[in-house]
């Protein structure tokens, strides 16, 4: 079985939320191609959705400290 970081994957969803949200105001430049941080931002997206599957599945057996919800501003 895997031993899983949580202070490390909450740390990287909480990185990983505010890079989309990052990307998603650079996007909307006249002076970029969009078509770059949009494949960037989908990435991201990806992996979000994964590690907070991981963090979900911890979250319901009581081995966090801080609630999903309150780690994703979006």
């Amino acid at each position: 079985m895997v031993n899983i970081d949580i202070r490390t994957i909450s740390i990287c969803i909480q990185s990983l939320d505010d890079s989309i949200r990052y990307y998603d105001l650079l996007s909307q430049s006249d002076t970029v191609d969009s078509d770059d941080f949009e494949e960037c931002k989908y990435m991201y997206e990806v992996e979000l959705s994964r590690l907070c599957e991981l963090y979900a599945q911890e979250e319901k057996k009581g081995n966090v400290p801080i609630p999903l919800s309150k780690l994703l501003k979006s």
